[in-house]
């Protein structure tokens, strides 16, 4: 959902019809080879302050976007074929 103000209006609804008409599905996917990283770090935030509310609608006035951010660190592997002698 959208407020009016927002390019979208057929997205628009009151303030009041946002927990009803919101969307609140995840959606967003980090996509890398598991043979080249691991993963040390992964989280998601709704709010701007690194933290996720569950079943929270957005966009909020803290939280302008109608999108939650996904950030993860990756560390690389080791190459087992690392550079050979030519």
């Amino acid at each position: 959902a959208r407020t009016y103000l927002q390019p979208q209006l057929n997205k628009a609804c009151k303030s009041s019809e946002k927990r009803e008409m919101g969307d609140v599905n995840p959606k967003d996917f980090i996509l890398f080879a598991k043979e080249q990283f691991d993963v040390v770090h992964t989280w998601k935030d709704n709010t701007g302050d690194e933290k996720y509310i569950e079943d929270m609608a957005f966009p909020t006035l803290k939280f302008p976007s109608d999108h939650g951010i996904l950030s993860t660190v990756l560390k690389e592997k080791n190459s087992v074929n690392a550079e050979t002698d030519e």
